[in-house]
């Protein structure tokens, strides 16, 4: 079932591009005899009522005439984006970080950018000082750390993401990451208390479900099954529509002795999605042996001849991770 980069997360929502407006400007017919700081203003108001080429038109007349104004030319590159000219508004984000004035919310911002296009690369090569002060600090070894894990460089990112396991903000999002990172290297035992802290109780959203089946993935590795079988309800009643925790729930129910419960489990993953053959093959013994034997007949016929290192082989990839990496984007700083 695929995901877990929103890392991710309530956390990290994203906000979309901040645009400061100032009430009472008079509208202007022409940008003639307006100052670089007027048209940027005009700007920005023009982006608050939903007309961006406006807007790009006249945040390029700002820029014009203050060409090394960082913020200006990071705007820009902000409407450039919007537009859909991805390369113009990434030369305008690179040209803006090495202006005199640019701060580190232009920098995040351009790290974030070339997250979303999967340029890990480029992603620690703009953040690749780390700032002194929070919250940027933080938030700069959180984008390294997932970085690092995409590259796999699975090391390297356990480092930068060790130091934030108690963040307020990206704690349970590291902690998540972290369990992954042992889960990977088949360190099942380290992994559960990472995944456990990522799962605190009264949180929600597809992400902590990403969270939540991660970790009972897990637990089912680790033979503790009827915790498991917790974790993978709870996944099933949040989210009933997917299919992979369906199908764990059967398989802990089966390991649990309770074969009419994982049958129903089972059901309802093929209804939800027909592509898994390993579920078809975990339901068809259950009817042969406790259920339906009609029915039996149907599903080991569509699986035809499948063997035994096939069931191998789609067992293992029955028990990968949610990746979690489409909502776990660094954090997205609007450009003030």
């Amino acid at each position: 079932m695929s995901l877990p980069l929103r890392p991710p997360f309530r956390a990290f929502r994203h906000l979309a591009f901040v645009f400061v407006v100032l009430s009472g400007l008079p509208r202007l017919a022409s940008a003639q005899g307006l100052t670089a700081s007027d048209l940027a203003l005009h700007s920005r108001q023009a982006a608050q009522n939903g007309d961006f080429p406006k807007a790009r038109e006249l945040m390029e007349q700002a820029v014009h005439r203050e060409p090394a104004n960082a913020r200006y030319q990071a705007e820009l590159g902000e409407l450039e984006w919007k537009a859909g000219d991805q390369q113009s508004a990434l030369e305008r984000f690179e040209h803006a970080i090495t202006l005199k004035g640019a701060d580190l919310t232009i920098r995040s911002r351009l790290a974030q950018l070339y997250w979303s296009l999967g340029r890990d690369l480029d992603v620690l090569r703009v953040l690749k000082a780390t700032p002194v002060g929070e919250p940027s600090r933080s938030m700069w070894r959180f984008s390294r750390g997932l970085s690092l894990f995409r590259l796999g460089r699975l090391n390297e990112a356990q480092l930068q993401l060790s130091p934030l396991t108690t963040h307020s903000e990206f704690g349970r999002p590291a902690n998540f990451f972290l369990g992954r990172i042992a889960y990977a290297q088949n360190r099942f035992s380290e992994a559960l208390p990472f995944f456990a802290r990522s799962v605190r109780p009264g949180k929600s959203g597809q992400d902590v479900n990403a969270y939540r089946y991660d970790y009972g993935l897990t637990l089912f590795r680790l033979g503790r099954y009827s915790d498991a079988l917790t974790q993978f309800t709870l996944a099933t009643e949040h989210y009933p529509s997917q299919p992979s925790p369906w199908m764990m729930r059967g398989r802990c129910e089966e390991e649990l002795g309770q074969p009419q419960s994982a049958i129903a489990s089972y059901e309802k993953s093929i209804q939800l999605d027909d592509k898994y053959q390993i579920t078809y093959y975990h339901l068809a013994r259950l009817h042969q042996r406790y259920g339906d034997k009609a029915r039996a007949s149907q599903l080991f016929e569509r699986l035809g001849e499948l063997k035994q290192n096939d069931i191998t082989a789609q067992e293992e990839r029955a028990l990968k991770l949610k990746t979690g990496e489409e909502r776990a984007t660094p954090p997205e700083t609007g450009i003030r």
